[in-house]
């Protein structure tokens, strides 16, 4: 005898691991996007798989609830242990990377003024900010980067602005006059700045001028500057210069660089801060 009840019941089960099938493709595909890309686009995502727009928007709750990404106003990108650089390439962030820069916060003042320039370094701060925010509200953080102000958004005792301007599409950085004539409204108590090239000869560098021009401004707001660079920009020189090393008052640096790299920032008297003791 024909049992209706029991087929509409193995159709409903049917249709639900059909459907359990198709989220962990999509999943799948997501974080696949995100690992290549380094961020993932709401809109695009559901383009490329043909599926609706609050579909993803649920797959990237789950998937943030799942600790594999972090969403972000229109998308979602990764967690703090990686971090973007030039060209949307995803750099993982070493251990020693992440106890200098959770050593740089540790430093940061908790009540006045911090401006964050654009970069993967002052990204990954961002973030560890976040993870460790101030106990109490009278910290203000204003930065020219996108994702930065983002992430600090998700702290609730913090005041975060964004400078606004024209988006830089290779580091979504906030640049042109608008950013500028912001910037040089402030007056901050402490600007971290992520330099492409730190050199004796030429002191802190930028790849392209729009960059350098900011990071000049961001640098004159402050009343202490810190630059935040990766080992390899030490002791090179990127396309234009936007401060002197007698601006800064010190270069807190990724990696293990030698001491021959560091030893002619000492002698210029330079504080330079390292995760690791130098070989």
């Amino acid at each position: 005898m024909f049992d209706s009840g029991r087929t509409s019941e193995y159709g409903r089960l049917m249709t639900k691991e059909r459907t359990g099938v198709q989220a962990v493709s999509r999943w799948t595909s997501i974080t696949q996007w995100l690992e290549a890309e380094g961020r993932v686009d709401v809109v695009d995502i559901a383009s490329r798989l043909g599926v609706a727009q609050e579909t993803i928007r649920r797959d990237l709750r789950t998937l943030e609830a799942k600790g594999q990404l972090q969403r972000v106003h229109g998308g979602a990108v990764q967690l703090a242990h990686e971090i973007v650089g030039s060209n949307n390439v995803v750099h993982s962030a070493a251990a020693d990377d992440l106890v200098l820069i959770e050593q740089v916060w540790s430093e940061l003042p908790r009540s006045g003024t911090i401006l964050l320039g654009t970069g993967r370094l002052t990204s990954a701060l961002a973030q560890v900010i976040v993870n460790d925010p101030p106990a109490q509200s009278g910290l203000t953080i204003v930065t020219n980067s996108l994702d930065a102000a983002l992430l600090l958004s998700r702290a609730s005792k913090l005041s975060v602005y964004n400078i606004g301007g024209t988006v830089s599409p290779l580091t979504r950085a906030q640049e042109g006059d608008w950013a500028l004539n912001e910037l040089q409204r402030l007056h901050t108590d402490v600007s971290v700045v992520c330099p492409a090239g730190i050199s004796i000869e030429r002191g802190l560098s930028q790849a392209t001028p729009a960059a350098a021009a900011v990071s000049e401004a961001e640098v004159a707001s402050a009343e202490r500057v810190i630059a935040l660079a990766d080992e390899q920009a030490l002791g090179s020189s990127a396309f234009v210069q936007f401060a002197s090393l007698d601006q800064i008052h010190q270069i807190a640096v990724t990696g293990r660089p030698a001491a021959s790299a560091v030893q002619p920032f000492l002698d210029r008297g330079v504080s330079v801060k390292l995760a690791v003791d130098v070989p």
